[in-house]
């Protein structure tokens, strides 16, 4: 581990230190140990925007639960969010959103109501084209948690595909969305998910909402798990990523943890009289070194930053912007991280 005592910041790159700037209005609470992730946890603002990213997919949305789904280059769906059906009533989940906690490898928001409580944690390994989304269901009274989205399906700007479907796959337990060339394919759901709703268009009725039910959970503890997967390559290759982060979760959230340990760990790390400050510096470094996107048509390089598309199909500025990159590129530098700035330069070039 390289360390540098700084009583001060001199001749700091503007990028690093517009990102610490912004990460220190974030959050008052603050943890790191040698056994414990990098973590940040406050009280719920449902209007901030809140992510899970990885190189090859990203969920983009707020603190209130929304969010879309993207598998690059494919946006699969948009407005996902979780009701919970219990005592007869049905509750929108993003009324009872409390406390939002991130992580360099995953973001969580704990919902509570009277009798129970439900974490809903986003994951998306990182270079894994998918997405797995848990849910840690504590509960006084019997429940069930719906999850409801409207489909998306498209190409990112500026490409576009034509017309696009979605139907219920019975054997996995999953929404299968696709198109007429058969080419692009995505699937969302889970081992336990029954089909509650299905989208529709009649002369004289139509809604764009889709849905399923996770199943019955009783009292007690249980955890749900929802997985979303997509491929360029057609089904077979979007089912065997499904089966493969449906049966891999564990493992593949131990290696994204271990890889962000040790990013900070062999990269510059600073040991500032200011706790927060160094905390922020660090998240400073997470925060570029997730900037790193696979486009399987363009390759590898750094993007300008993440925000939600919401109707349209332009996730922010996640796209190979080359004068964001560079500058971003001199931050890296600073910190040692000389291969991300290698793979940045040579997106640029080819």
């Amino acid at each position: 581990m390289r360390r540098a005592y700084c009583p001060r910041f001199q001749r700091s790159h503007p990028a690093l230190v517009a990102i610490i700037a912004i990460l220190l209005t974030w959050f008052p609470e603050v943890a790191w140990g040698e056994e414990a992730s990098l973590e940040l946890s406050r009280p719920v603002r449902s209007w901030e925007f809140l992510a899970a990213v990885g190189m090859r997919a990203g969920l983009f949305g707020n603190e209130a639960g929304r969010f879309e789904a993207w598998v690059y280059p494919l946006k699969i769906f948009r407005d996902f969010h979780l009701l919970v059906h219990t005592d007869g009533r049905v509750l929108p989940a993003e009324s009872l959103a409390r406390t939002v906690t991130v992580r360099p490898e995953s973001s969580s928001l704990l919902y509570a109501g009277d009798t129970f409580q439900i974490r809903e944690t986003l994951f998306v390994p990182r270079t894994e084209p998918g997405a797995i989304i848990t849910l840690e269901v504590e509960t006084a009274m019997p429940l069930e948690i719906e999850a409801r989205f409207q489909r998306d399906f498209q190409l990112e700007w500026p490409a576009a595909l034509g017309g696009t479907y979605l139907s219920w796959d019975l054997a996995l337990h999953a929404f299968y969305l696709g198109e007429e060339q058969k080419k692009y394919a995505a699937l969302v759901g889970s081992p336990t998910a029954v089909l509650d709703s299905e989208e529709y268009d009649t002369n004289y009725s139509s809604s764009g909402e889709n849905s399923f039910l996770l199943g019955p959970t009783p009292k007690g503890k249980e955890t749900k798990l929802m997985v979303i997967a997509a491929s360029i390559e057609g089904l077979a290759d979007a089912e065997s990523t499904y089966q493969r982060l449906t049966s891999n979760y564990a493992s593949l959230l131990r290696e994204s943890t271990d890889y962000y340990r040790k990013y900070l760990d062999q990269t510059v790390r600073l040991e500032l009289p200011d706790a927060q400050l160094e905390q922020a510096y660090d998240w400073a470094r997470i925060s570029m070194a997730q900037g790193l996107v696979t486009n399987p048509y363009l390759g590898t390089g750094l993007i300008a930053g993440y925000r939600t598309s919401g109707t349209s199909q332009r996730p922010g500025f996640a796209w190979f912007f080359g004068r964001d990159a560079l500058w971003t590129a001199l931050a890296l530098d600073a910190e040692g991280d000389f291969p991300t700035t290698r793979i940045a330069l040579v997106c640029k070039l080819v």
